[in-house]
């Protein structure tokens, strides 16, 4: 009988195995980048796509209401409440969510007091994914109810404590960080600051003289709806980051709900990612006016995507503004006193093309081409 032969199988010796291994991770190297890039740009696609639902939002309110929504809001007190004009800031997200398909929060809403009583804590608690870029993950956090002492950023003025949460864009407010003046007050530059949603004012919760920030109809935007910027982005991650580097807390800004300046409107006084950290913000001494150093930062248009941010004109398309975008010198601009305010009657310098993006009525001519 025939003896038995064993095949005798031959491993990899120690030289071949690192061989081996030191190619799959050469085949890795050069594979995640392409992932993370195709991540990235569906991403970047799901942003363009909540841009262009709120941009149509935009319209559809505008043409049920003749106008687009303010900035910030007021209504006219009545006499158990004290009289004057009392200030709500409902900022233009709240007064144009039936239009993207939250019309059952907006029910939810108390027009009678400021949004941020507890009233309103409904309102102000509801995440909605069209406002959240998928790049800013940071927006979908919540604040939960008692996690901070009375009286912190997240109370409403009745000291009660309210959940919160954040936008990943905001409104084009004009090329200036710059608040309506009171009735019969100096309006200064602020007839040059023409954004989209107007300012209603910063005076105190209540005041006799009503404010002079008004309403925007689509007949006002002059220089063209193709050439006009409506909103664009301005991420929450990147200021929450920037304010827990310096040990601050990260909760009390850009609430989807509020209308102040920085939280969903911002100003095109600087270019997109003009602060790449907190601290370029804090380096600008003194800082410009009506904002501390980290409003500079909170208030100019940010992303996550690389290179640049996405920005909804009032046509309702989408575009992606690159960094580099030719922009005016902002330390040009005169002011009485830099932190304190502008000089009414001073020049402004002359507009980028970012800048002429950001006015409806300035008359500029802009190729597609510049950005």
């Amino acid at each position: 009988m025939a003896p038995i032969r064993r095949s005798i199988t031959r491993g990899f010796t120690l030289i071949e195995l690192l061989v081996v291994i030191a190619i799959i991770g050469v085949l890795i190297a050069l594979l995640l980048p392409a992932v993370q890039s195709a991540r990235e740009a569906a991403r970047r696609a799901q942003c363009t796509n909540n841009l262009k639902q709120l941009a149509l939002a935009m319209m559809n309110y505008e043409s049920s209401n003749g106008s687009f929504p303010m900035g910030d809001s007021y209504v006219l007190g009545n006499a158990a409440s004290g009289g004057g004009w009392i200030r709500q800031n409902f900022g233009p997200f709240v007064g144009m969510s039936q239009y993207y398909e939250q019309g059952n929060l907006y029910n939810t809403l108390n027009t009678s007091v400021m949004i941020y009583l507890a009233e309103n804590s409904t309102t102000n608690g509801i995440g909605i994914a069209t406002l959240w870029c998928p790049s800013d993950s940071a927006s979908e956090f919540q604040l939960a109810p008692g996690v901070y002492d009375e009286g912190s950023d997240n109370t409403g003025w009745d000291g009660a404590l309210i959940p919160m949460r954040y936008s990943s864009y905001a409104g084009n407010s004009g090329v200036l960080y710059y608040h309506a003046p009171r009735l019969g007050g100096n309006p200064g530059l602020y007839g040059r600051n023409t954004g989209i949603f107007q300012h209603a004012g910063r005076p105190p919760g209540r005041s006799s003289s009503e404010p002079t920030g008004k309403v925007i109809r689509l007949a006002d935007i002059r220089d063209g709806t193709s050439n006009t910027i409506v909103m664009g982005d301005v991420n929450y991650g990147k200021l929450a980051d920037g304010l827990t580097a310096l040990g601050e807390s990260p909760y009390g800004s850009k609430w989807w709900t509020s209308g102040l300046i920085g939280d969903t409107t911002y100003a095109a006084i600087f270019p997109p990612n003009f602060f790449r950290t907190m601290a370029d913000a804090l380096t600008l001494d003194p800082y410009f006016p009506e904002n501390q150093p980290q409003s500079n930062f909170g208030a100019t248009a940010n992303s996550f995507h690389p290179g640049g941010a996405n920005f909804a004109f009032c046509d309702g398309s989408v575009r992606f503004v690159k960094d580099t975008i030719n922009s005016w010198n902002p330390f040009l601009i005169d002011y009485i006193d830099r932190g304190v305010a502008y000089n009414n009657d001073g020049p402004l310098p002359p507009h980028g093309v970012y800048q002429a993006l950001h006015t409806r009525a300035s008359g500029e001519v802009v190729s597609a081409d510049q950005y």
